[in-house]
């Protein structure tokens, strides 16, 4: 049975900061592995689509704040939303090849953000144009 991306973050008490997080601060568990590696599947929360494979990701610690799919263009005037610590995880990737089924949309100030490329809900990360990383939202997927 899938659990949900947010008991894993609870679960995980990884250090706070706002950049990318070193993998030698990550605390083995039964998801994580020393190295900070997937060690369960993971998939997309609408649909049963394999977005990695185990051992790809590394768990890390970003500042990033993906947009609402439900929201429209923001106003200039609105403040910025805070992000709490479960957003501020994701799954990261070094090759945008490993993965088994996501798209990518076009270039959007740097960034092209992931979606599942079966049912397109999204996003669910982003990849980094100019680090070549792409990241992976925990509070967006499932495991198996």
């Amino acid at each position: 049975m899938a659990e949900t991306a947010q008991n894993l973050v609870e679960e995980i008490n990884l250090p706070q900061n706002n950049e990318v997080n070193n993998t030698n601060d990550i605390p083995t568990t039964p998801d994580v592995t020393a190295d900070g590696k997937n060690v369960k599947q993971i998939k997309c929360q609408r649909c049963p689509s394999t977005i990695l494979v185990p051992g790809i990701a590394t768990l890390v610690t970003h500042e990033f704040l993906l947009p609402d799919p439900e929201m429209k263009e923001r106003s200039l005037n609105e403040p910025q939303m805070a992000l709490d610590d479960s957003h501020k995880k994701y799954w990261c990737v070094d090759n945008m090849y490993a993965f088994e089924n996501v798209g990518f949309s076009k270039t959007v100030d740097g960034v092209k953000y992931l979606i599942c490329a079966d049912c397109e809900i999204g996003p669910i990360g982003w990849h980094d144009l100019n680090t070549k990383l792409s990241y992976v939202s925990v509070c967006k997927i499932s495991y198996c």
